[in-house]
């Protein structure tokens, strides 16, 4: 399975007036049911609204921006969208159905960049985290030496870590493969240095909140200081568009 998730900012004419944030948000959910309906080989479409960013209490911020690049800083929805594999997105994105799709994006948001990733899944989703849900949604900028150091750190030690939180919907981490930006154009780790997509599901905040404040957040607050050099972290809520709903 490979994940493409696109980043987008609110236009900016949604600062004033003539579009509200809600209405993005619509588009963007119209946009979503139009790309598991007519662009075939798009098996899910996840959109998250982003109710608000966070500070990253493990990670020290000696940077101009927040997180792990100043474009993150901006994100205000993102769209999931599910492929069978690599070549099955390939091909996708290079069709038509594809090009209309991202005109329908564009006219109702900004892209930032766009992740393409292979998920692991340490924890299954359950209960309302099935079809979106609240999230605590996060970028990824590695301190180890390398990809797969940081890889076999995250999908093992890290994910043990992260079963133990109580009151937990799920558990997804997203591998990054390549990168794009705000026209699709791949670019190097350098230019955009995010090594990981990492959503925490719960009921909804309270749920978050009390199992943060557990002492089986101690350990995984630890970890993360050794395993991570950036982070953005997003609180999200979600909504899945599958074939037929």
């Amino acid at each position: 399975m490979l994940i493409k998730t696109l980043c987008l900012a609110l236009p900016a004419s949604a600062a004033g007036s003539a579009i509200e944030p809600a209405e993005v948000a619509l588009r963007i959910d119209a946009a979503a049911d139009r790309a598991v309906s007519q662009v075939g080989g798009v098996q899910q479409v996840i959109v998250n609204r982003v109710l608000r960013h966070i500070p990253t209490d493990y990670v020290d911020n000696d940077r101009p921006y927040n997180g792990v690049t100043a474009e993150a800083d901006r994100i205000a929805l993102t769209l999931a969208l599910e492929f069978a594999d690599a070549e099955a997105a390939a091909e996708v994105v290079a069709s038509s159905a594809w090009h209309g799709f991202m005109d329908s994006v564009r006219a109702a948001a900004t892209p930032l960049f766009t992740l393409d990733t292979v998920p692991n899944v340490p924890v299954p989703l359950h209960g309302g985290a099935v079809d979106g849900g609240f999230r605590r949604w996060l970028l990824l900028t590695r301190r180890a030496a390398t990809p797969a150091a940081f890889r076999d750190g995250w999908f093992g030690r890290h994910a043990s870590l992260v079963r133990h939180l109580p009151l937990l919907d799920g558990y997804v981490q997203g591998l990054v493969g390549a990168r794009y930006d705000a026209e699709g154009a791949a670019v190097a780790y350098e230019a955009m240095p995010i090594d990981g997509i990492a959503e925490v599901c719960f009921a909804d905040e309270q749920a978050m909140n009390t199992s943060y404040a557990s002492d089986a957040r101690l350990p995984l607050r630890d970890d993360g200081r050794d395993l991570m050099d950036r982070v953005s972290t997003l609180l999200v809520q979600g909504r899945a568009f599958n074939h037929g709903r």
